[in-house]
């Protein structure tokens, strides 16, 4: 949280979002497990199939991947490989769910 502080227009202002990782990554086990197990963990981060069960078998594993989590969330170090395209992918997911139905996608 000192980096996270010492850089950038939020200094010393964490958003509750930035909390609430440090949080779940710190503290939460049991609620890192879930969100490793979401179907959007497995979209964006490119990990194979013995990473997964890693992570929900070996609790050691399961926080690094959480301490690796937070510098990627938090400092946009990238700590965890991505997917290829996968930034883009969530991109144009959000804007089609912001997008009031009926309206025609700009091109």
């Amino acid at each position: 949280m000192l980096k996270k502080r010492c850089c950038g227009p939020t200094v010393g202002k964490p958003s509750a979002r930035s909390l609430d990782f440090l949080y779940l990554c710190s503290y939460d086990v049991d609620g890192l497990r879930a969100f490793s197990k979401h179907p959007g963990v497995g979209e964006v981060f490119n990990l194979d199939e013995a990473a997964m069960q890693g992570l929900m078998d070996d609790e050691v594993a399961l926080m690094q991947f959480g301490f690796h989590l937070l510098k990627q969330v938090l400092f946009g170090e990238i700590t965890i490989a991505l997917k290829q395209d996968a930034q883009q992918r969530r991109i144009q997911r959000r804007h089609e769910l912001a997008m009031p139905a009926g309206t025609p996608a700009s091109e």
